[in-house]
């Protein structure tokens, strides 16, 4: 999912320099990514992940799920009731377009080395592919999707799902009945990029059969060579660690001498750094895209969508915190995760970086506010660019599969109940480039897109910016008992852009 400082030519796809979800072992079957399009008919065979998508399978908890949830409204006026049978038929004729749709996760013992994709044998699509029935009303889709975006998948099958809802009524903004379409899969097959790429193969109107699978994978064999590759894999890390210490060195001196910037290791914590419940709220705010265009012609300096909607986002978050008597002694700070395509060559299915970006929350003027979340954003990227920091970086690379295991569990019992403070950022701001036009699901032509993220503990408050045609949709996911009043924060989002088109205008 993009999120973005720099701009395309295309005045609609200004969301496409940065990212939140991550893609990248792009390769399409046996030696490629999860979740590449197909391009050319080949075979599905085992694959094994790189460590940067591994950490997405170790770091997962019922609290910390790895999912991605991308969401299709269609415009269902006038067009026959879906039923399972047909929706079945259209998923099967579209499962040769990612290996994510016929292999599942394995694991290799005591996890002596990364774990693997393989070939499942007893796939059956219809455990994958469920048709609600027709007729709900949109509050109970949304629930659905917020259950959809927590609900950790089952890694002894492929990792994704299709849940279809006919006939919904009431959808914001959309006269008369909508299909919408939700596709969840794990983090560890791709990121935002990467689902951008298969939406478009899978309502781009073609087809491609599944493809044949090849290979048999042995717990026992995998074991073995695992243990054959230990001295071999320590080494290696060994040299990293050198590797990167020396870049880490690097980095710090670049920094001292003013040419690089690093956010603040820590944070005030918020009411939405805690322990998170069951299941979130999930709502939206829809904003006309043409005004944002305009908002950005009128400010004097060169600033992104993605700037706009960062500053309407800090200026909800402190006007919310306020009104609760909570505003925090410094300023709130956002995860923004940023895409790596094209700086740097990694060889993995997620290939993002996360962004800390100072919100400013403690700025009250929001056209200041913008111009200082604008900067923060461009040191961001620049530190992220850096050769030495991408250097540093790469120590994830020669990582063992017991440390990042080790990592993950250590994440994963971190306590938040009586914290004050919170290591880099309070929220997590990401958003998705838009599709392309003439989508459509059997025959129904495509009206929206947006994403649900998932909550964690210590992140409760969570947001993802989709744009397609003429708005932008804002979707937060909360801790309901972090925010039992969603509504006053979506009317704040509104105040907060409409004091910002003011300020500006």
């Amino acid at each position: 999912m993009t999120i973005g400082s720099t701009e395309t030519p295309n005045s609609n796809r200004q969301f496409s320099a940065l990212e939140i979800g991550p893609s990248g072992n792009m390769m399409i079957y046996g030696n490629s990514g999860v979740l590449a399009p197909k391009r050319a008919k080949s075979v599905v065979t085992k694959e094994q992940l790189t460590a940067r998508d591994a950490v997405f399978v170790y770091d997962e908890t019922e609290r910390h799920p790895s999912n991605i949830v991308a969401v299709y409204i269609f415009d269902a006026t006038g067009s026959e009731p879906v039923d399972t049978v047909a929706v079945l038929r259209w998923a099967r004729a579209r499962l040769g377009f990612a290996p994510l749709f016929q292999r599942r996760l394995r694991r290799v013992p005591m996890d002596l080395d990364l774990p693997y994709w393989v070939p499942d044998p007893a796939f059956d699509i219809a455990e994958h592919v469920v048709v609600e029935p027709s007729g709900s009303h949109w509050d109970f889709v949304r629930s659905r999707l917020a259950e959809m975006a927590t609900a950790p998948m089952d890694l002894t099958r492929p990792p994704w799902q299709i849940q279809v809802f006919d006939g919904v009524r009431a959808v914001p903004g959309i006269p008369g009945d909508a299909t919408v379409i939700a596709l969840k899969f794990h983090h560890s097959a791709g990121d935002g990029v990467a689902t951008r790429e298969l939406e478009l193969e899978l309502f781009g109107g073609q087809e491609a059969s599944a493809a044949p699978t090849a290979g048999r994978w042995s717990a026992a064999v995998a074991a073995v060579r695992a243990a054959m590759l230990f001295p071999y894999r320590s080494g290696r890390f060994a040299f990293g660690l050198s590797r990167t210490r020396a870049a880490d060195a690097a980095a710090r001196a670049r920094i001292e001498a003013g040419i690089l910037h690093e956010p603040p290791p820590t944070r005030p914590a918020t009411r939405f750094n805690r322990t998170i419940g069951a299941t979130p709220s999930v709502e939206q705010i829809f904003l006309p895209l043409p005004e944002v265009t305009a908002l950005r012609a009128r400010c004097g300096e060169r600033v992104t969508v993605n700037d706009v909607m960062l500053t309407v986002v800090s200026g909800a978050l402190a006007a919310y915190l306020g009104e609760q008597g909570e505003t925090p002694p410094s300023a709130l700070a956002a995860m923004v995760p940023m895409s790596m395509r094209g700086i740097a060559q990694w060889d993995s299915a997620n290939q993002l970086s996360q962004m800390t970006v100072d919100l400013h929350t403690d700025q009250p003027d929001p056209r200041a506010r913008l111009a200082a979340i604008r900067e923060s954003v461009r040191r961001e990227r620049r530190r992220h660019s850096d050769p030495a920091v991408l250097r540093h970086a790469a120590r994830v690379d020669t990582a063992p599969a017991w440390l990042l295991r080790l990592a993950g569990r250590a994440r994963a019992h971190r306590s938040f109940a009586d914290a004050t403070s919170i290591p880099l950022s309070n929220t997590t701001i990401s958003n998705v480039a838009p599709l392309g036009a003439d989508l459509t699901f059997l025959g129904a032509p495509l009206l929206r897109v947006f994403g649900v993220l998932p909550i964690l503990d210590g992140d409760g408050l969570r947001h993802l910016i989709t744009s397609q045609g003429p708005e932008i949709v804002l979707t937060f996911s909360v801790d309901a008992a972090m925010m039992p009043d969603p509504d006053r924060y979506r009317e704040l989002l509104r105040e907060s852009f409409r004091e910002l088109v003011t300020a500006i205008g």
